[in-house]
């Protein structure tokens, strides 16, 4: 195999993820985390109001960030052996774009409108849209949301746009069509127009409700019932989708020129950031991939002859979104890392605000990063008890099973002598108790899980957190080795599209990496911690009745 060097790029929700990878010894060469600059100074967002937006100059710089990082060492020759880029992004991220193509935000009439940024997969403020859409969806001959659960979420894309060009005169008027971040990425490296645009079927299928039964996206009608003003797009966006075997383009002869690379490197289809951390992580049938981070998403893909049942509550079973060749599932929790730095927040907010002046840098810091781990020792020490503390896992409203964004977390239990690391513990179990759900939902339609690997910062840095989730399950949990699984992934891809291997499964099998840690389940609490689902499922269906 000739010396090939690829570079595998992860668009995350705080930063960007780049690594170089060397297939000719296949080893990681070098990699760079680009944190997204105003998104750290909280820029464009209002929690309180779900509002999360991202400036995509934020991206850009990013990129320029990653690609600098990665090339510094590289001689001129090195630099020419860079044969294909991939990359992943959020999802659902969209922005809209004008008739030339150009990100509204980019333009200086809206460089400081959030609207015209990406909204994030995590901004809700389209719940009163969702809505909307689920109930046209059920009115029509065809219900659009039937490869998506049958419930259409706030965090995606239709709702999204809806929501924006109702609010935004002048977002709307200007705009012409809107794209995903995981499309504009390698649309932008690639310098392309929009009619050239490769749309990856990964966020069309899970997101936007593209599915081949149907020809493709819902009907410009369908659009135009739930609001008049699409009637100035030319809908459908786009027809055809493709996965992320495919190439998108070349690199654009400006970056290619910038940063000393061959005006030949390929660059792959995109797709959302933990379906490209499910093949990272070597996903196969009948193995359950958890990319645990501020959230989670659950991936699992099955071979055609056992999907042909549709799947209520889950978000989106497409042809070829994870593996081509098969059907891939997307589950997940809107909450889960976020659980835990909401209560990091509450517990110090006070002390900083009162001492703060009296703490130097370095205090202030051992309190930062001492906290899990005194937590979670505390906790560790609490055997669990049918009647402790329980909580409900909804911070963010529930994605999975069963859509709904507006759904509240709620507790019960607490008493005079409850303490922090009690509470701690019942948050982490709540988390736990989300996951079980959602992987009974999958059993329940008959689609077996006979392995678990997780990935992402949770299952690299929290112990307690993932022992805690292996009592819960009752199964193993295999963490890997590599901090960067979901760009491993987007190499994967890249390598396909530079002919390094005759197959997907010859790439995992060369690239994905090992094992790391086995969490093993305690038989010993299965019994106590299957009463405690059952209360959890109880107070699921109290936090149902509050919310109606």
């Amino acid at each position: 195999m000739e010396n090939k060097l690829i570079i595998g790029i992860d668009f995350g929700t705080d930063s960007a993820r780049g690594i170089l990878y060397d297939l000719d010894g296949l080893s990681l060469r070098k990699q760079v985390v680009a944190p997204f600059k105003r998104w750290k100074e909280g820029l464009y967002c209002n929690p309180a109001k779900n509002q999360y937006r991202q400036h995509p100059a934020d991206y850009t710089e990013a990129l320029a960030c990653i690609f600098e990082g990665l090339l510094k060492d590289l001689t001129p020759a090195e630099k020419l052996q860079v044969a294909a880029i991939g990359t992943n992004t959020t999802g659902s991220t969209p922005v809209a774009l004008n008739e030339a193509g150009q990100v509204l935000a980019m333009l200086p009439a809206f460089a400081e409108n959030p609207n015209a940024m990406f909204v994030l997969w995590k901004d809700h403020t389209a719940i009163a849209v969702a809505t909307q859409i689920n109930q046209l969806a059920k009115q029509g001959a065809v219900d659009y949301t039937a490869y998506s659960g049958g419930i259409y979420s706030s965090e995606w894309f239709w709702s999204k746009i809806t929501h924006i060009i109702r609010e935004d005169e002048a977002v709307w008027q200007a705009s012409a069509t809107w794209m995903e971040q995981s499309d504009w990425v390698p649309y932008y490296l690639c310098g392309q127009q929009l009619q050239q645009v490769k749309r990856n079927r990964c966020a069309a299928g899970h997101k936007a409700m593209w599915h081949e039964s149907y020809d493709g996206l819902p009907a410009a009608e369908f659009f135009h019932r739930l609001e008049p003003r699409f009637e100035k797009y030319k809908l459908p966006f786009y027809t055809e989708t493709y996965t992320s075997d495919q190439v998108f383009g070349t690199l654009a002869p400006d970056l290619a020129r910038q940063y000393g690379l061959s005006e030949e490197v390929l660059v792959t289809v995109g797709a959302i950031d933990a379906h490209h951390g499910a093949v990272g992580a070597g996903i196969r049938p009948h193995v359950l991939v958890k990319v645990m981070g501020t959230s989670t998403c659950d991936m699992l893909i099955a071979p055609y002859a056992e999907a042909t049942t549709l799947l209520p509550g889950i978000c989106g079973q497409v042809d070829g979104s994870i593996l081509p060749g098969f059907v891939g599932y997307e589950a997940g929790q809107s909450a889960y890392g976020d659980i835990f730095l909401w209560y990091k927040k509450l517990m110090l907010a006070p002390l900083k605000s009162i001492l703060g002046a009296l703490m130097t840098p370095e205090q202030i810091q051992a309190y930062d990063e001492h906290f899990f781990n005194y937590l979670s020792q505390q906790a560790a020490q609490i055997p669990p008890a049918f009647d402790d503390l329980i909580f409900t896992d909804f911070f963010n409203g529930r994605r999975t099973p069963d859509a709904d964004m507006e759904l509240k977390a709620a507790a019960y239990g607490f008493t005079l002598a409850t303490t922090s690391s009690q509470l701690f513990k019942a948050l982490v179990e709540a988390a736990a108790f989300g996951s079980k759900a959602i992987i009974e939902r999958f059993e329940a339609y008959e689609l077996a899980i006979h392995e678990l690997i997780a990935i992402g910062g949770i299952a690299e840095k929290s112990p307690y957190i993932m022992q805690v989730l292996a009592d819960v399950l009752q199964r193993e949990i295999k963490v890997l080795q590599s901090d960067q699984v979901g760009a491993l992934g987007s190499v994967i891809f890249a390598s396909l599209a530079a002919t390094a291997f005759d197959s997907l499964a010859e790439a995992q099998e060369k690239l994905c990496p090992a094992v790391a840690t086995t969490y093993y389940p305690d038989q010993g609490l299965a019994p106590i911690y299957q009463q405690r689902y059952q209360r959890y499922l109880s107070l699921t269906q109290r936090n149902y009745k509050a919310h109606e």
